[in-house]
């Protein structure tokens, strides 16, 4: 295992080599040195108020769990570079989490969001962005603030050529998987 000092936003291989907590219980015995924490597959309805105490967590992974909303909270998490709430029941991204500056992955698959915030466009760092098969009839043309965009995955997420074509035009150096346009009608 690297050593770390704490408080600080981990390199990928640093990150990498940490322990990954599958316990939160286990987890919280010595918060400060917890890195990365995967509580998929918990039944969890929400997410546990104790997550916010691990301050220094760079990976948090809460997926196919019934998490309907992510709190406030997530804004004290200053170091998370990764979040994945697939599958799940989120219906809102909070602008806390738009204020992530060192969130570099937002996995958000198969969920329930009907629209991006125009506070997107905050997460400065972000490379990856996963929203397939969510009902999505927003897309803010705040999208092209995301210049470090490598990704933007919308497979399955119902839109038109048009939206679609507009989209393209916001991110034109991000490769965007789209399904094949549908015969809906524009937002």
């Amino acid at each position: 295992m690297a050593n770390v000092s704490y408080a600080q936003v981990l390199s990928p291989e640093s990150l990498d080599t940490m322990k990954v907590y599958y316990d939160l219980t286990q987890a919280l015995q010595n918060p400060t040195k917890v890195f990365r924490l995967d509580l998929s597959k918990k039944k969890l309805k929400e997410i546990p108020s104790e997550v916010f105490q691990l301050k220094n967590l760079n990976e948090l992974i809460l997926d196919k769990n019934k998490i309907d909303s992510i709190p406030d909270e997530i804004g004290s998490l200053v170091f998370l570079q990764k979040l994945s709430i697939a599958h799940n029941q989120i219906a809102n991204i909070p602008l806390a989490l738009c204020k992530l500056n060192s969130l570099k992955e937002l996995n958000l698959a198969d969920n329930f969001l009907v629209k991006i915030p125009e506070e997107i466009g905050l997460l400065s760092s972000l490379k990856k962005l996963i929203l397939w098969d969510n009902p999505i009839d927003y897309y803010p043309d705040t999208l092209e603030d995301l210049s470090n965009l490598l990704v933007l995955d919308l497979l399955n997420n119902q839109m038109s050529a048009d939206t679609q074509e507009r989209i393209g035009g916001l991110l034109p150096r991000t490769k965007i998987i789209f399904s094949a346009p549908c015969k809906c009608e524009d937002e």
